[in-house]
């Protein structure tokens, strides 16, 4: 199975988001990681939890960020458990 995704308003997502290299941060709906590859290179120290209960988009999310996966902590869930998570 093919997984697309993309992105949507992600400049401004990141801008938002004014990520700190050391920072936590989560992403509840990994999806295709677009999101999540723009915080992970922004981190030096920090950590990216990506939660995502599609492991389609797990296994994408690994090969997208797999320059990043020292930084980043990938949990096959529903962001709804985000306290157990």
């Amino acid at each position: 199975m093919k997984f697309e995704h993309i992105p949507v308003l992600l400049n401004e997502v990141i801008d938002g988001l004014n990520i700190k290299p050391d920072g936590i941060y989560v992403d509840g709906t990994l999806g295709g990681a677009g999101h999540s590859i723009e915080i992970a290179k922004r981190l030096t120290s920090g950590k990216l939890i990506g939660i995502d209960q599609d492991i389609n988009a797990i296994n994408k999310a690994k090969e997208v960020l797999k320059d990043y996966l020292d930084k980043v902590i990938l949990v096959h869930d529903n962001y709804v458990n985000i306290e157990r998570v």
